[in-house]
């Protein structure tokens, strides 16, 4: 038997072929095909060519029109044919086989033989749909974008049935559609085509009925899509071959990832079993009355109201994006409200002619798509009104900082916000166009919420750093000044400046005055709209900071060297100066002595007081936290226990300046220095009692008196010192030193350049005369003796 010969699985009457399972039998003969088969069927327009597209791509023999002689319906029912050789490139290889492949021609849409009867063509479809693997969709190019043209209508009835029938079934597998755009030319890029196809889809499967099961799921919970396109076969047959071989490459090659014979998309039945379930499916579809036709009226109600909405809508549209920016809510909600009622004026118009149900319903519809756009236009409205709010809010809690309190100014901004919101917005609820602005005021309410706690965070922060700068300010020159000339009393009157700092730096903020002299009955309103509990809290922060700061002060200024020079300073008070702060002249040793005692010991009783932070004996102890970091423990938490003891020893730490060794090595320093002092002094009394004898300045006298006499007969000496000594008087009173010392650097380059102009002269010209002269005999001349008489008178006579 051939197997490309089709039979007819179901005939025109809607009767299933119960001989199929003997065909198939005959097809594959004694093999156990098993799961090892797929079933391909296509699904279009009458006379599509969709007999032929099977055909070139499967090699079956399903008949095909002859346009030459006539245009007529050729498929009846659904023919189903075996095939196991596919069309494909020769990359791939061509030919390819081995495939069982069963395909199902199911008779075209939109037949002239079936006039108004779609009952047929609706369950042909839905039953390749409910059997196939991949179903093609076969439809020319230029019916892309048409709803009756490319069977979107068909598609909706079939999947809104297929859902009630089969979409309870969970694990049921996915189908391929596959979109074979015939005749194409690539005048419209496949990809726009596809963006097409795929919104009509999306919107087509929002707008099914959808049983309780399958409410929440999507168009690609049961398919998946592709699209291809296919050349026109009588003018371009060797592009149609080209492009159908291609197609055939998704059918055979398994490594390509857009194979279309997936396992997903397999029924999971044995070949025996398929036939059983394509019965089963067929006489659940013939028995299903959600197939069957809408009267006529009902039809015509549907298109044409379906009509005058979309035309006004479109009006809506153009009107809408005519919209002015910048509006306030009142003159926004007013031409929204204008907008609504001309688009709805213009459906009620020509709407209210037909069945009123239908009318309605599509009147509903439309209402819905204006309240989208309403909503979008509203939206964008609040969303820069909100921004708009925010912005004015934080300028309101900022403004008049100086004059006017945090607390007011948050309430009056919050007052104002919320204000604003509503005075801009109370239109869109009473002119209709949104039912409710509770959402977008909880919004608001939230953002204002967190602002405030920003803007009161910002204020804590501000008001604790301005604190925390005064304290810093008023206490550390002060206790520095007190610490660096230390008193017996130094720590109490630490004490009082710290306490007078402190006070100073909060005072504003005193909510209660002090009952019966009860500190404990003062209170403070930070003014941050915090509870008791909160300014209390911000209370202790500024305490601990204070008494951080003190610590850091105290303890970064008595460090050994710094301890080390205040108790060296009282030492040399006590030692140097008598009680009057008059240099001390010692007379002997002794004195000396007596004076170190004493200033030693003062200077050691200091150091003790230094140490130790005390007042009468009782160590300081700070009564709030210190500002410490935390210590994490090793799990990465912070330990509370450890923290805890930690912070302990960090407060108690703060009375116990030096500790013993310390104190040691500021002993040590303190001694080398002092036994120092004591040395220079004892030195000092030697050098007093030794001075130059008085015999001395006689002999001065007498050795010099003859150069002194000198100096004093001699009047030209003496002149030349008075005038040296005047000129320097009044070259000096006159300032003149600049200017005399610019004029001899300026004489002494002249006359460098003088002379160096000289020399070069000098030196040219005696090179210029070696050259010129020529060289000429040298004359010898006889030395003679003109001593005597008689040879001078000769040489008179010769010349």
């Amino acid at each position: 038997m051939n197997d490309c010969r089709a039979i007819q699985l179901i005939n025109e009457d809607k009767k299933f072929n119960q001989s199929t399972l003997e065909y198939f039998k005959q097809w594959i003969g004694d093999r156990d095909v098993g799961l090892d088969y797929h079933v391909v069927s296509v699904f279009g327009s009458q006379s599509s060519g969709k007999s032929t597209l099977l055909n070139a791509l499967f090699k079956t023999e399903f008949d095909t029109m002859n346009a030459q002689f006539k245009r007529q319906q050729t498929t009846k029912g659904i023919w189903i044919a075996h095939s196991k050789e596919i069309a494909c490139t020769k990359e791939v290889g061509d030919g390819v086989k081995g495939l069982d492949l069963f395909v199902l021609d199911v008779e075209g849409s939109d037949g002239a033989e079936r006039g108004e009867d779609k009952d047929f063509e609706r369950k042909a479809a839905l039953f390749a749909l409910a059997t196939s693997e991949v179903l093609i969709v076969n439809m020319w190019e230029q019916q892309v974008g048409l709803y009756q043209g490319n069977n979107m209508g068909l598609l909706k009835t079939v999947f809104e049935v297929n859902l009630s029938l089969f979409g309870h079934k969970r694990d049921k597998q996915k189908i391929l559609l596959l979109f074979v755009i015939r005749d194409f030319t690539g005048f419209t890029p496949l990809s726009s085509l596809l963006e097409t196809l795929t919104a009509e889809l999306e919107s087509m499967w929002m707008d099914l009925n959808k049983p309780a099961e399958a409410e929440n799921s999507t168009l690609y919970d049961f398919f998946d899509l592709d699209f291809t396109g296919l050349s026109h076969k009588l003018f371009k047959p060797e592009e149609f071959a080209g492009d159908v071989a291609k197609l055939g490459n998704r059918f055979v090659d398994r490594t390509s990832e857009n194979f279309y014979l997936q396992a997903k998309y397999h029924q999971g039945l044995p070949l025996d079993g398929w036939t059983f379930y394509a019965d089963s499916c067929w006489e659940q579809i013939e028995s299903n009355k959600d197939l069957d036709l809408p009267t006529q009226q009902t039809l015509v109600a549907k298109f044409k109201t379906e009509e005058i909405s979309n035309v006004a809508f479109n009006n809506f549209l153009s009107n809408y994006s005519t919209l002015e920016t910048g509006l306030s809510g009142t003159e926004l909600a007013n031409q929204l409200k204008d907008l609504k009622d001309k688009c709805l004026a213009e459906y009620d118009n020509y709407g209210c002619r037909y069945m009123k149900n239908i009318y309605l319903e599509k009147r509903d519809e439309l209402l819905e798509k204006l309240q989208t756009k309403f909503n979008e236009a509203i939206s964008k409205h609040i969303d820069s009104l909100l921004e708009s709010i925010v912005k004015n809010f934080k300028s309101l809690t900022v403004e008049n900082a100086s004059k006017v309190p945090f607390t007011k100014r948050l309430h009056g901004a919050r007052e104002v916000a919320l204000r604003t919101f509503e005075t801009d917005t109370q239109e869109f609820v009473s002119l209709k166009l949104k039912p409710s602005l509770d959402d977008e005021l909880a919004v608001l309410t939230v953002k204002i919420n967190e602002l405030a706690e920003q803007e009161c965070a910002k204020e804590i922060k501000s008001i604790i750093t301005r604190a925390k700068k005064y304290l810093y300010k008023n206490v550390r020159d002060t206790v520095i000044t007190l610490l660096s000339h230390p008193k017996n009393n130094v720590w109490e009157l630490v004490m009082v400046t710290f306490e007078k700092a402190f006070t100073e730096s909060i005072s504003k903020y005193k909510a209660v005055a002090e009952k019966d002299g009860d500190e404990d009955g003062i209170l403070y309103d930070f003014q941050v709209d915090a509870s008791l509990e909160g300014d209390q809290e911000i209370y202790q922060t500024i305490r601990s900071n204070s008494w951080t700061i003190l610590y850091e002060v105290v303890h970064q200024y008595l460090k050994l060297d710094n301890v080390v020079s205040i108790i060296r300073d009282i030492f040399d008070n006590h030692f140097r100066y008598d009680e009057h702060d008059v240099p001390r002249l010692w007379k002997d040793e002794l004195e000396v002595d007596e004076a170190f005692k004493i200033a030693r010991m003062k200077a050691v009783e200091m150091l003790d007081i230094l140490s130790t932070a005390s007042i009468a004996g009782v160590e300081i102890v700070p009564d709030a936290e210190l500002v410490r970091e935390e210590q994490d423990d090793d799990d990465g938490g912070v330990d509370k226990a450890g923290a805890d003891a930690s912070n302990d020893i960090h407060t108690k730490r703060f009375s116990n300046i030096l500790n013993i060794t310390e104190k040691e090595k500021v002993l040590q320093q303190f001694r080398r220095q002092a036994n120092f002092a004591v040395v220079e002094a004892k030195r000092s009394t030697i050098r007093t009692t030794t001075h130059i004898p008085i015999w001395m300045y006689g002999l001065l006298v007498v050795l010099g008196w003859n150069e002194f006499m000198m100096i004093l007969r001699n009047p030209l000496l003496i002149s030349f010192l008075l005038i040296a000594a005047a000129a320097f008087y009044f070259i000096h009173k006159l300032h003149l030193w600049g200017p005399l010392a610019t004029f001899a650097t300026s004489a002494t380059e002249e006359t460098k350049l003088t002379i160096k102009s000289k020399l070069r002269s000098m030196l040219m010209d005696g090179n210029n005369n070696s050259n010129t002269i020529p060289m000429q005999p040298i004359e010898s001349f006889e030395l003679q003796d003109f001593s005597n008489k008689e040879t001078t008178e000769k040489i008179e006579q010769e010349e």
